[in-house]
């Protein structure tokens, strides 16, 4: 996986349940005991998370005395390891059975934590009966693995379309498209006008995932949400007719028409087409939402309206929404119920714990008390509205073996860079490497 991606993934990182046969057993259906740190009498739960640790940092300092505060009898241990320490941790940790009761995981097969691959090895407790999480089940599916939700999170990260709204009425665009064929007709406008309509930083290959994503959730996922389970069971193939060959001719046709000119793109960096967009040089540039503050930012145009859409499908609009990574209960624990507990008290939208958590800004929640006053909240609820509905899909890296995306990527570049590499190169250049990465 490219690093750069891989770096917003695991600060960020919706979809399906993509696994079978997993060793962890469903959660009782009359629930955990609610009860469970009330009765335990002096206990100290362990937790491990990965990053740096700030001046009042929220997971080793405010939630372990906001934990004391609400049940003195608690101590929470937090330990928290850049994230390459935290891997080797990790796998330490796990092989010795010495695990701490909570640890930070990642949804799908996204990192060296990813939860489908730690579900699987019967290392995480099923968590449908939190009662944060109970009725957002059908939300959760990038976080649920043969049934079961193993891990409890409540952010996500978005990859979308930032837009001038200033550039897009002096074209005479007068609304958000709503189909693909809608999206083209609002690119010629913007190019009649004399007006760059996408500009992007491709020299930066990981952003070529940022379109090429957003495409797929439309018109792969919602024909068949188990296309990635099936591409490990030698099911589908990144070759199926109307499938991936389908999402790249898309994208390429924006390149085609020049509404993304490759001969800047494939040498601008990310942050140059950031500085492009924010300067006024064009109407939209497509991004993820851990970029917002620099996409809002006021640049050489003065001050102008944004809005952020997602890219619409042939048929309609769904959303490459992900869910961000989250926090996991060990097996291995002895405090199960306390840890469930705990993480409800944590996560239930009102309670000091998730006030804290929300204060922090690391996080786009879909629910609780102040979710609708972070930053950029109008920009990102589009997305969340239609995660709600069940509208949005992982981003695909997550769910192939890392190195896939990058295969895509080169092969892309070469493509539009008029290097002789076709449609049909990409997609046996995807397969051939994916079959060689999961056999690794």
């Amino acid at each position: 996986m490219n690093k750069k991606l891989t770096s917003l993934l695991l600060t960020g990182a919706m979809a399906l349940s993509m696994a079978s046969g997993a060793v962890v057993a469903h959660a009782e259906e009359e629930g955990y005991d609610h009860q469970a740190i009330e009765n335990a009498g002096d206990i100290t739960i362990t937790m491990m998370v990965s990053g740096t640790a700030t001046d009042n940092d929220f997971e080793t300092e405010q939630l372990p005395a906001l934990i004391k505060e609400k049940w003195p009898n608690v101590t929470l241990e937090v330990t928290k390891l850049p994230d390459d320490n935290y891997y080797t941790s990790l796998k330490t940790k796990l092989a010795s059975g010495e695990c701490p009761d909570i640890i930070l995981t990642q949804p799908m097969y996204a990192g060296q934590n990813a939860c489908y691959a730690m579900a699987e090895a019967g290392y995480l407790v099923p968590l449908n009966d939190m009662d944060s999480i109970k009725d957002r089940i059908d939300t959760m599916q990038a976080v649920t693995y043969d049934g079961d939700v193993v891990v409890a999170t409540t952010g996500v990260s978005i990859l979308g379309c930032y837009y001038n709204k200033d550039l897009f009425a002096e074209a005479g665009i007068e609304s958000v498209p709503a189909t693909w064929d809608e999206f083209l007709e609002a690119c010629q406008k913007l190019q009649d006008a004399g007006i760059q309509p996408i500009v992007m930083g491709d020299k930066d290959q990981y952003v070529l995932q940022f379109g090429l994503y957003q495409i797929a959730a439309n018109e792969i996922y919602p024909q068949n949400p188990d296309f990635d389970v099936q591409l490990r069971s030698g099911d589908t193939s990144f070759t199926d007719e109307g499938t991936w060959d389908k999402v790249l001719e898309m994208y390429k046709t924006l390149y085609d028409n020049k509404y993304i000119d490759a001969s800047q793109s494939l040498g601008y960096g990310a942050s140059q087409a950031i500085t492009d967009f924010i300067d006024g040089k064009a109407a939209m540039t497509f991004d993820g939402s851990f970029n917002a503050t620099a996409l809002t930012a006021e640049g050489a145009a003065g001050a102008f309206e944004r809005g952020y859409f997602p890219i619409p499908g042939t048929d309609g609009v769904y959303t490459a929404t992900c869910l961000s990574a989250g926090e996991s209960i060990y097996s291995g624990s002895k405090y199960i119920d306390e840890c469930k507990e705990l993480l409800d008290y944590w996560m239930d939208g009102e309670s000091p714990v998730w006030d804290a958590y929300l204060a922090t800004g690391r996080i786009i929640p879909t629910y609780g008390n102040g979710a609708d006053s972070i930053p950029n909240y109008d920009l990102f609820k589009p997305f969340i509205d239609l995660l709600n509905e069940g509208k949005a899909f992982y981003w695909c890296n997550q769910a192939w073996p890392a190195g896939t995306e990058t295969e895509m990527e080169v092969l892309f570049s070469e493509m539009v860079g008029g290097q002789g590499t076709e449609v049909e190169d990409i997609v046996e250049g995807m397969q051939d490497k994916f079959e060689d990465l999961l056999e690794d």
